[in-house]
C-alpha cells in the first residue's frame, strides 16, 4: 500500500464500511485466522474487506458486503512475502513469475536484479522495474552492489555507485542488494563505501552475504550498515548473526536449500530474527512444490512451530522492509490473503490480492521487449579448432562435479592427446570439454576446461549441452565431447538470441530460447516448466548424464569464480581457491600474461549461492 492511497474520502470509506454504515467490497465469513501478533489462531472470525484493505476483523461482523464467502472455517492467514529471490533464475519475466507464485500464495517479492544486471547494466534493472508494474503481485528490488561480482571474467556491465543513485529514489527500489564482495568492505574499498554510504543517505536497506564470515569480521560488516544474510547454513553463523542484531533469511528454493539446517535455532524467544526467502526459484520446482509457502512446510517439518513459520513468512519479513501495511489479518493492513488447506503441507487452496480473489488466466506477452534487453549474444566468429584444448604432457587438471554440490574439486588425471598435443576428448573416459565464450562484447575470449562427473558411468555424451545462463556474467558455456556439436550449440544459441539447447549430429534435439538478456522468456511458465524438464530428462536419458546431476545447474554453475575448488570463466581454467587463472596442463605453470590478474582483494572468495 502506497501512502497515495490515503485520502480524506478514501479514509472515510474505509470508517463506514468497519462500522457497518456502509457496503463493504467483500466480506470472508466464518474463517480460522492466524493473528501474527498474538501468534494465536482465531476460530470462527469474519473479514471485510474495502478498496483492496481490510478494514475489520471479528467473530459475526455486523457489516455486509457486495461479495461475501463463507470459508467454513478455513485457516486464513497473511500473504507470503519471499524476502530474497532473482527472478531471472526463473528464467521467467516478472509479470509471468508473479503470476506463478500468486497462485501458491505469495503475494510480495524483494528482488534482486544481479542476473540481468551482469548482463544489460541499468537497461537490464530498468526494464525489471517496469515490467514488474504490471504484475500481480507487489515486486519491490534492490540494487546490485557488485556488478560484476569478480574481475576475473567478462561481465556485460560494470555498475558504479553514482550510476546506482540514479535508481536509489524509485519508489520500488529497498535499497542495496547482497553486499558479496565482503572483503572490499572490511578493507574499506572506496567504490564500496560510496554504495554503502548511497543507501545509507537515501534510508534504505542492505542486503548481506556473507558465509563463513566471523568474529570481528562479521562485527565490522555489520557495523557498516548490512542487516540481513541469506547465505547462513550453520547454525552457529545464524546465531552469530542474529547476536549481532541481523535479520536471517532462511533459504528453500531450487539451488540452495537452508531450512533444514536452521530450523533448530529458532525459538519463540528469537524467531522474529528470521525471514524466509528462495533465492532462486525455477517454475518446476515451484508449480510441484510450491514458493514460500513450501519453505513453511520444510520449517514445521524440521521442527519449527507452525505459528512461527508462518510469522517467518509474513509479519517478520514486512517489518524487515518497513512494509508497514503488509504482513497481517488486522483492520489497516493490504487485503492480501491465503486460504490453507491445512497446516501440514501448506498447500493452497485460494488466494486474496488487494481484496480480490486469484483466478488463474493464461498470460499474455505484456508489450513489446525494448531492444536494450534483446540481441545479447554477441560473439565473434568461431570455428572447431576454437575448443582444441592443449595439454602436451598429457596430465590435465580437470574440473570434478558432484551431483547435488555446486563445490567442485580439483582433480590432476591422465589424459589421452593427440600427436600435436591437444585433447582427444572422445578418448577419455567419462571426460567431456567446457568452454566458456565471451558473449557481451566479442572479444572473442575462450577459456577451455576439461570436467568429470557430468556423465553417468561409462556413458557418452554424444553431443553437446550449452546456455546462456552461467553466474554471475552469464557468458555462454558449453560442455560437449565433439568440437563440431560444441560449436552447433554455440552457433544455435547465437541464433536464439540466448538459452538453452541440446545439439548431437550437429542438429538442435531440445532448446529452451531465453531472448530476454539470454536469461528470460515471453513463454507462459508451463510451457517454461514443460520444455525445462522435458530437456533435463532427455540429458538424463539419451545424452548419459549423470542421474544425480542436474545439467542446467551443474552447467551454470561451472563459471561461478567464487566458489571452490576450480571453474572455467571466458579467460581459462579458475583456481578459486588461490584466486588465480592456470593453465590445464599440469605439468606447466605457463599462463598467458593478460591471464595474471592480481586485484585478489575485490574478489569475494566465499559462495554466492
Amino acid at each position: 500500500m502506497r501512502q497515495s492511497s490515503f485520502s480524506p474520502a478514501a479514509l472515510q470509506r474505509r470508517i463506514a464500511c468497519a462500522l457497518g454504515q456502509s457496503g463493504c467490497d467483500l466480506v470472508l465469513r466464518n474463517a480460522r485466522i492466524f493473528n501474527v501478533f498474538t501468534k494465536a489462531f482465531v476460530d470462527h472470525c469474519d473479514v471485510a474487506i474495502a478498496d483492496g484493505i481490510i478494514v475489520n476483523v471479528g467473530p459475526q461482523l455486523a457489516v455486509h458486503g457486495k461479495s461475501e464467502i463463507d470459508l467454513e472455517n478455513a485457516i486464513l492467514v497473511p500473504g507470503f512475502i519471499d524476502a530474497h529471490v532473482h527472478i531471472e533464475s526463473s528464467m521467467l519475466r516478472p509479470t509471468e513469475f508473479a503470476r506463478l507464485i500468486l497462485s501458491k500464495g505469495t503475494t510480495t517479492i524483494v528482488a534482486d536484479p544481479h542476473e540481468i544486471a551482469n548482463v544489460c547494466g541499468l537497461e537490464g534493472i530498468r526494464f525489471m522495474l517496469q515490467d514488474a508494474k504490471d504484475a500481480a503481485v507487489d515486486i519491490r528490488f534492490m540494487l546490485p552492489s557488485c556488478v560484476p561480482a569478480t574481475p576475473f571474467e567478462t561481465s556485460g556491465a560494470s555498475l558504479t555507485a553514482d550510476e546506482l543513485r540514479t535508481l536509489i529514489d524509485n519508489p520500488d527500489v529497498m535499497g542495496l542488494a547482497e553486499v558479496m564482495n565482503v572483503p572490499a568492505v572490511l578493507s574499506g574499498d572506496s567504490e564500496m563505501l560510496e554504495k554503502l554510504t548511497m543507501a545509507h543517505v537515501a534510508n534504505k536497506h542492505i542486503d548481506g552475504h556473507a558465509p563463513m564470515l566471523e568474529g570481528d569480521g562479521l562485527s565490522a560488516y555489520v557495523a557498516a550498515g548490512v542487516s540481513s544474510d541469506h547465505e547462513c547454513s550453520t547454525a552457529k553463523e545464524a546465531l552469530e548473526r542474529i547476536s549481532r542484531g541481523m535479520t536471517v533469511f532462511m533459504r528453500e528454493g531450487s539451488a540452495g536449500q537452508n531450512v533444514g539446517a536452521l530450523a533448530s535455532v529458532v525459538t519463540p524467544q528469537n524467531s522474529s530474527m528470521f525471514c524466509l526467502c528462495t533465492d532462486d526459484a525455477s517454475p518446476d520446482d515451484v508449480s510441484t512444490k510450491g514458493h514460500i509457502n513450501n519453505a513453511v512446510r520444510c520449517a514445521v517439518a524440521h521442527g519449527v512451530a507452525v505459528k512461527e513459520a508462518l510469522c517467518m513468512a509474513t509479519i517478520n519479513s514486512a517489518r524487515h522492509f518497513g512494509f508497514k501495511h503488509k504482513g497481517a489479518v488486522a483492520p489497516g493492513y493490504a487485503a492480501d490473503l491465503v486460504v490453507l488447506e491445512n497446516l501440514t503441507d501448506f498447500s493452497v487452496r485460494a488466494v486474496f490480492k488487494n481484496g480480490r480473489r486469484h483466478e488463474e488466466t493464461v498470460s499474455q506477452p505484456s508489450g513489446s521487449l525494448p531492444a536494450s534487453v534483446t540481441g545479447r549474444v554477441r560473439i565473434r566468429p568461431l570455428q572447431e579448432t576454437s575448443f582444441a584444448i592443449a595439454c602436451p604432457s598429457g596430465q590435465a587438471r580437470i574440473i570434478g562435479v558432484t551431483g547435488g554440490d555446486l563445490n567442485t574439486r580439483s582433480l590432476i588425471e591422465s589424459v589421452v592427446v593427440d600427436q600435436a598435443g591437444f585433447v582427444d576428448v572422445a578418448a577419455c573416459r567419462n571426460l567431456v570439454k567446457v568452454a566458456v565464450i565471451e558473449r557481451h562484447h566479442a572479444t572473442g575470449n575462450v577459456g577451455l576446461s576439461l570436467v568429470k562427473g557430468l556423465l553417468a558411468s561409462g556413458q557418452r555424451l554424444n553431443g553437446a549441452l550449452a546456455t546462456t545462463i552461467s553466474h554471475d556474467s552469464h557468458n555462454i558455456i558449453v560442455a560437449g565431447d565433439n568440437d563440431a556439436d560444441m560449436l552447433a550449440a554455440v552457433n544455435a544459441l547465437e541464433q536464439f538470441g540466448g538459452g538453452i539447447v541440446l545439439v548431437r549430429n550437429g542438429q538442435v534435439v531440445r532448446s529452451l530460447k531465453l531472448e530476454i538478456a539470454g536469461l528470460m522468456t515471453t513463454a507462459n511458465w508451463k510451457e517454461v516448466a514443460h520444455q525445462k524438464i522435458d530437456l533435463v530428462e532427455t540429458a538424463h536419458k539419451e545424452f548419459g548424464i549423470a542421474d544425480n546431476v542436474d545439467p542446467i545447474m551443474a552447467l551454470s554453475f561451472l563459471a561461478l569464480a567464487v566458489i571452490p575448488e576450480l571453474r572455467i570463466t571466458d579467460k581459462g581454467l579458475f583456481d578459486a581457491v588461490s584466486f588465480k587463472h592456470i593453465p590445464v596442463d599440469a605439468k606447466t605453470n605457463m599462463w598467458p600474461l593478460s591471464h595474471m590478474l592480481t586485484n585478489v582483494h575485490s574478489l569475494q572468495p566465499y559462495a554466492r549461492r
